[in-house]
């Protein structure tokens, strides 16, 4: 099956399950379009990572839900959409929009961002802020603001100096986050005024990049311009099955990260989540890659914390109990409290070939 008829299947099923369209920025696609051109009939990361596949499309796993980490249950506010989550005592997760530049194919919030896309939008922005202010402004112990989304650099110059603003007239906000993935979607979205408004505020930026193929020339000299304004700049993205499943993958990222003055802080476990089967990884091949990493590398590599999410919060290696060898659910245990993940058949995963992941090291 070619791209486009994938492409058509995958719009048809969208519709039906309610998953996010196909969506990639001009800037993202010429690069896998230097894929295609490369690797010919083999997906290289990047076209993974943004268009679907056949195995996006066909294959499944045992105990799939459409939202894993349940932002839900951790919603607060009195709107029908998900703006605000809390999971932590003193942080807050705030959803501004919805909207991406780019649609990954292994999003973890599809569900989530398909429910408030189909909200009504109008004035929605200005009630979601006003709920947030309220709420800390009564909640003195949340000390950390993390804006998420969707893309909080898809907003207007004007909206966010005005969030911003808000965030900062509460006394007790220590710290604000921005978590974006647009400095590999469509970098001249940091604006010279956006730039301004992130060091006025002091706000940390946490990048979402998955793999040092993303990072090219655009990409990296406008770190440096983020860097010169003295703004602090963080990284973590989750492991994904034939994109960078793999120690030397990662640790080239890690590296080419460190060089540009990135600091990552996780590498994510993917959810088990409707769709989600293409890209995962079974928890042992996870602990092994993590130790090949850490055999390989020095320690300002390898400090990095591989983690997967869930509504009890961030669970580690540290963490992890025992396997139920009937059901191949993993049990995890954090402040005394159970956590189930449903591992992902041993059978199912298929390494990712790294002749294909690092395709321009020319080891075809």
């Amino acid at each position: 099956m070619n791209q486009s008829s994938i492409n058509q299947a995958f719009k048809t099923i969208s519709i039906k399950q309610g998953l996010l369209p196909v969506k990639v920025t001009p800037f993202y696609e010429m690069k896998v379009r230097e894929e295609v051109e490369a690797l010919g009939n083999h997906l290289g990361p990047l076209h993974r990572a943004s268009f679907p596949t056949q195995d996006k499309i066909s294959l499944r796993a045992p105990n799939e839900v459409n939202d894993f980490v349940d932002d839900r249950s951790n919603a607060l506010g009195d709107t029908n959409k998900t703006s605000m989550i809390r999971k932590y005592a003193d942080r807050i997760l705030f959803l501004p929009t919805s909207k991406c530049f780019g649609h990954c194919q292994y999003c973890f919030r599809t569900d989530v961002l398909t429910e408030n896309n189909a909200v009504d939008p109008r004035n929605g922005q200005n009630a979601d802020l006003r709920q947030l202010l309220e709420y800390l402004r009564t909640h003195p112990e949340v000390t950390e603001v993390i804006l998420s989304g969707g893309d909080p650099l898809i907003l207007p110059t004007s909206r966010l100096e005005v969030t911003m603003e808000g965030i900062r007239s509460v006394p007790s906000v220590k710290s604000i986050r921005i978590h974006t993935r647009a400095i590999v979607y469509q970098p001249d979205a940091f604006t010279p005024e956006k730039i301004e408004i992130f060091a006025t505020h002091n706000v940390r930026v946490v990048f979402h990049i998955v793999h040092p193929y993303e990072i090219c020339t655009d990409v990296s000299e406008k770190i440096e311009e983020l860097r010169r304004r003295g703004i602090r700049l963080y990284n973590q993205f989750p492991l994904l099955r034939n994109t960078n499943d793999h120690h030397l993958v990662l640790s080239r990222l890690l590296e080419r990260l460190d060089e540009i003055g990135v600091r990552n802080l996780s590498i994510f476990i993917p959810d088990p989540i409707n769709f989600s089967a293409a890209f995962r990884v079974r928890l042992g091949r996870v602990w092994q890659i993590a130790d090949h990493l850490n055999f390989i590398s020095p320690s300002w590599i390898n400090s990095t914390r591989f983690v997967f999410d869930s509504k009890g919060g961030k669970m580690r290696r540290e963490n992890y109990v025992a396997t139920n060898s009937s059901n191949d659910v993993a049990i995890f245990v954090r402040d005394g409290k159970p956590i189930s993940f449903p591992d992902f058949p041993e059978h199912l995963d298929v390494p990712g070939k790294i002749e294909f992941m690092l395709w321009k090291q020319k080891w075809l």
